[in-house]
């Protein structure tokens, strides 16, 4: 991903999202063991951090869909009140689901700068332009965004409730803006058919 344009970068990202979202079975597992194996190698720290902070939306999943989905009883002396196999299966695979999507925004955040990502999405978000849309102030939010997912604020979220402990510093953004090469749009063109693939199993 070192030499694709951010636009690609994120458009590739959101496929490959998609793709774990319709993805069914050993196509989930192999997806997921290769979204880990790349975590670990590029984005080992960062990935930890974001699942702890997804830790409890995992468990969450796994009590909802094991306790309330009608299915065979895993423990049959527990009557209603105990998880059944479908339920089980699919906190599972909904859990994996999660994690691929937190691993790949880990291995996002850490192969791309924050200042290429938005202007990744001022490329492609160019066709709003036409319909009046402050994309260039859409950018400078966005960014202010990653920079608050990173390095949240002293106190937590609790502190952008107080409008006066949050006030930002002056600062000049230099978004640098390159154009799209031959190979992005092979890229592209690969996303497409992978979304295609995807959606017909």
């Amino acid at each position: 991903m070192i030499g694709l344009h951010p636009a690609t970068r994120l458009v590739a990202w959101a496929a490959l999202v998609v793709l774990a979202q319709l993805a069914r079975g050993p196509w989930l597992w192999g997806l997921g063991l290769i979204v880990l194996v790349v975590a670990v190698l590029f984005s080992r720290h960062r990935a930890w951090r974001l699942i702890k902070r997804v830790r409890v939306l995992l468990l969450v999943l796994c009590v909802l869909f094991a306790l309330f989905t009608p299915g065979e009883l895993v423990v049959p002396l527990l009557g209603s009140a105990g998880p059944t196999q479908e339920g089980l299966g699919a906190a599972f695979a909904h859990c994996v689901q999660l994690l691929v999507v937190v691993l790949l925004v880990a291995v996002l955040l850490e192969t791309t700068r924050e200042q290429d990502l938005v202007a990744g999405l001022m490329v492609l978000s160019r066709p709003l332009r036409g319909l009046g849309l402050p994309v260039d102030r859409l950018a400078v939010r966005v960014l202010l965004v990653f920079r608050y997912v990173e390095r949240p604020p002293v106190g937590g979220w609790r502190a952008l409730l107080v409008h006066e402990d949050v006030t930002p510093v002056a600062e000049n953004l230099r978004i640098r803006m390159f154009p799209l090469r031959w190979w992005d749009g092979i890229v592209g063109f690969g996303v497409v058919v992978l979304i295609l693939l995807g959606a017909v199993r």
